[in-house]
């Protein structure tokens, strides 16, 4: 039976993450495989205003460093001192970008077969319960629409399937469309087809449901995260306020109203709920003017979450002609709410990173896009800068994603 628990955090000052992903390429946002249809007006309200900003971060800086990209989209360039050299790194990640790769940390690449890779990106690479699937669109594609593969016996496996999004977890991997009246939600793997609110976009597979982020109309109103029933989409359990970052287990961790608007000296508060009740169980407070700008990744053991975090203050040196701040890749400890800022890499306003941490949980794993290619780094505790891993072939707009392998 849904349960009426409600668990309150006031209200909902900060953006959401698509208000920065607005401020740069808008390309990106289909590239990414996330669908415009159910975005609503909020959005294009938020994009008219970055625009009307655009001016404001004009000064003395000089332009950021840019190459041409896929599509013919430029791209900003991430400032990267790379450490000398690295060792102990094991295990496989695929890498997606052109085409799809397997990479062998520390050893060789090779190319999966069975996924065109002339004018298409994998843009999003997502584990099931019993395969991986990539998705990805051609840059000549009118539509947001995304073609699916499924990974078996290091071969990609075309779909019959076309889709807006596609999410996956522990228990289930889904194909998501967004429809006028709901969002309909498909098993990858089979099973029953559930229905969801109109605005509604999954978040993440987690063991107590799905958690589903609610998108409400009115400009006053804010969105809730609801956790939902995998099976037939009833409501469990809502909370209010609470922006997701990322799950694991039994937990979601959220960002809560304190984090305000970027470049601003509040202190952003992100907070543990275990799912199960419904009740908080840790928080812990970024750094002063510092807010998380992208989802949160945890190693296997769900004691590091790594994610990004916006600078309190704009980059002196360079600018992109947009108000935004650059950003650092960060690991949070959950144990003892410590933070290591990963040193010697920067990345542009309105740039992402692909990111996960190798099978061991020691090891943080990081792409990004040079335009023309793309860079496999890697990153532990104590190293003075990332090292670079592998180089991969480009065009790119964004980062590829990447999903770390078994051995096996």
């Amino acid at each position: 039976m849904p349960s009426d628990d409600v668990a309150e955090f006031g209200g909902w000052p900060q953006p959401p993450k698509w208000v920065w992903a607005v401020a740069g390429v808008a390309a990106v946002a289909v590239l990414a495989g996330v669908a415009v249809a159910h975005i609503g007006p909020r959005h294009a309200a938020a994009s008219s205003q970055v625009r009307a900003t655009r001016a404001l971060a004009r000064g003395p800086a000089a332009r950021w460093p840019a190459a041409a990209g896929a599509c013919g989209w430029p791209v900003y360039l991430p400032q990267i001192h790379l450490a000398r050299g690295y060792a102990g790194v094991r295990g496989r990640v695929l890498v997606g970008g052109v085409g799809l790769r397997q990479v062998t940390l520390g050893r060789a690449m090779s190319k999966l077969p069975g996924l065109p890779d002339h004018g298409r990106l994998v843009t999003k690479l997502v584990a099931g319960p019993d395969a991986v699937y990539a998705a990805g669109l051609p840059c000549s594609s009118p539509s947001p629409s995304l073609r699916v593969y499924r990974i078996a016996a290091g071969t990609a496996h075309r779909l019959r399937v076309t889709v807006d999004d596609v999410l996956g977890g522990p228990y289930h991997a889904w194909a998501v469309n967004y429809r006028a009246r709901h969002t309909v939600l498909t098993p990858l793997a089979g099973g029953p087809v559930i229905s969801l609110e109109p605005g509604s976009t999954p978040f993440a597979d987690t063991a107590a449901g799905l958690l589903v982020v609610v998108h409400h109309d009115p400009l006053d109103l804010p969105d809730t995260l609801e956790l939902v029933d995998p099976h037939t989409g009833a409501l469990l359990r809502r909370f209010t306020g609470a922006t997701p970052l990322g799950a694991a287990g039994h937990v979601v961790w959220v960002s809560l109203p304190d984090c305000g608007p970027l470049l601003t000296h509040s202190r952003c508060t992100l907070e543990s709920i275990d799912l199960a009740t419904g009740r908080p169980a840790a928080r812990f407070k970024m750094p002063a003017g510092r807010i998380p700008i992208s989802d949160a990744v945890f190693n296997n053991g769900g004691t590091e979450a790594a994610f990004l975090l916006a600078r309190a203050s704009q980059d002196p040196r360079y600018t992109t002609g947009w108000p935004y701040p650059p950003a650092d890749v960060v690991v949070l400890h959950l144990r003892t709410g410590s933070l290591d800022i990963v040193p010697g890499l920067e990345l542009p306003p309105a740039t992402w990173a692909g990111l996960a941490f190798d099978t061991t949980g020691r090891w943080l794993l990081t792409t990004v896009s040079q335009g023309g290619r793309g860079e496999l780094l890697v990153w532990r505790q104590g190293m003075p800068g990332p090292a670079l891993v592998a180089t991969l072939p480009g065009p790119l707009v964004t980062a590829p994603p990447l999903l770390p392998t078994l051995s096996s």
